[in-house]
């Protein structure tokens, strides 16, 4: 069981993934490469974060700020 539950999360980031890809394609067509592949790995794990805060565990937000510096 514990297995497909890996397989089902895989299978969602990684949709996820590639959705935000799409979105933000248009800013890879100006030189933005290094800024979605940022963006993308940000927002994948905020949304992972709210995903447990719905699920009733009670973690803190955090955003990687070494990023931004």
């Amino acid at each position: 069981m514990v297995e497909n539950d890996d397989v089902d999360f895989d299978k969602a980031t990684g949709q996820l993934r590639l959705a935000l890809n799409k979105v933000l394609k248009p800013l890879r067509m100006y030189g933005q490469d290094i800024y979605v592949d940022m963006a993308t790995r940000e927002i994948e794990s905020l949304a992972i974060q709210l995903h447990w805060k719905l699920s009733g565990l009670d973690i803190p937000y955090h955003i990687n700020d070494d990023l931004y510096r």
